[in-house]
């Protein structure tokens, strides 16, 4: 189904995008370090930086993680049942737990987004004062994702029930 491979193909993408956050993100903690325990001289940026980054590191690749699978899971109750089992199992996990979830998360998360945009909100945890909206924005975004990739693992699993395969 091309939906399937569509939403697969971006969070695999997106997936990526979070693990090079990384990167970026190592040579700012280093410097900061640096800045601070050598130098006396801490930035006014530098843990702003870093929690944005590294938050935006953490929500992105949710939906990569669920692609895949690699959530945790209840194994002690999952290890015993049946692969059809499994399969219910799965499909009622991402129904009510996953796709549910997401929604209202991510309803929430185009609120509290968008009324850091129009309100001009700015962060207050150093004296740089940067804007909230592009970290209030990733929320939502990431929400989103997290909750299509469980949409098509949900069709994958009916998919698999209705042909009786173990995915």
């Amino acid at each position: 189904m091309k939906l399937v491979k569509w939403v697969d193909k971006i969070n695999e993408k997106v997936g990526l995008i979070s693990a090079w956050i990384i990167i970026p993100l190592t040579f700012i903690v280093v410097y900061e370090v640096i800045m601070r325990h050598f130098f006396n001289a801490p930035t006014g940026w530098g843990y702003d930086t870093l929690w944005m980054l590294y938050s935006a590191q953490f929500m992105l690749g949710g939906a990569y993680t669920l692609l895949k699978k690699a959530h945790v899971r209840i194994d002690i109750v999952y290890n015993v049942l049946s692969p059809r089992g499994k399969l219910i199992f799965d499909a009622i996990i991402y129904t009510f737990i996953i796709f549910s979830t997401m929604i209202l998360l991510t309803w929430a998360g185009i609120r509290f987004a968008r009324e850091a945009w129009m309100t001009g909100e700015k962060l207050s945890t150093t004296n740089w004062f940067f804007p909230s909206g592009p970290s209030k924005t990733v929320i939502p975004v990431a929400f989103f994702l997290v909750g299509l990739q469980s949409f098509v693992d949900l069709i994958r699993t009916i998919s698999a029930i209705k042909t009786r395969k173990e995915q």
